[in-house]
């Protein structure tokens, strides 16, 4: 027990979970220097990697048809994203893509100490000119709730982490862009996105 003679400092003193004070800081510390090399993704114990091969699901939601999906229909949470499904279709760079609707990709964040999920909207495999496919993940809406926080996560833990292992595990390098305000301006954004990941 605490030996504290001054009754002045105890009014000093905060009580908080210990445990929620243990997991953030646990999250803040890298192992070794505090880099983007260090920081390393945590896979599912039970489903590393997943498929569309296994994407089923019902909607009472307009959909928009696919051809170069594996999953038959695009479900419209908005305009927004039907305009980015038909410019994904029209992009001869776009060797495949997915909503993340039934899918369940999500990258997890962290928001006043709770551990929270997002889920964007696209999953894009790009050709590069060499043949090598590069991973994209496209936010459409602007992420709305906790938007600094998300976007914050995705591009400095969660990108590094999973480009950290890229090569270990065999798959192609990540990026993300996120798409908002003007909806007339969202092929434009993507064919930006997409030159600059075919070099």
């Amino acid at each position: 027990m605490l030996n504290i003679p001054d009754d002045n400092y105890k009014k000093l003193i905060y009580f908080d979970s210990p445990k929620s004070i243990v997991d953030h800081i646990s999250r803040g510390i890298n192992p070794h220097i505090n880099t983007t090399e260090y920081i390393k993704p945590v896979f599912n114990f039970y489903n590393k990697f997943s498929s569309t091969q296994y994407v089923s699901g019902h909607t009472v939601k307009e959909v928009h048809p696919t051809h170069k999906s594996h999953v038959n229909y695009v479900v419209m949470d908005s305009d927004w994203e039907g305009k980015c499904a038909k410019a994904l279709e029209e992009l001869d760079e776009v060797d495949s893509y997915v909503k993340n609707q039934f899918l369940g990709f999500a990258i997890p964040y962290v928001k006043d100490g709770l551990d929270r999920l997002y889920y964007p909207d696209f999953l894009v495999k790009v050709k590069r000119e060499d043949g090598l496919l590069v991973n994209l993940v496209i936010e459409i809406t602007g992420m709305n709730k906790d938007k600094a926080e998300k976007k914050w996560y995705v591009e400095n833990r969660w990108l590094p982490a999973v480009n950290a292992v890229k090569d270990k595990y065999g798959y192609a390098e990540w990026h993300f862009i996120e798409i908002a305000n003007d909806i007339r301006n969202i092929k434009n954004e993507l064919i930006d996105k997409v030159k600059s990941l075919l070099n």
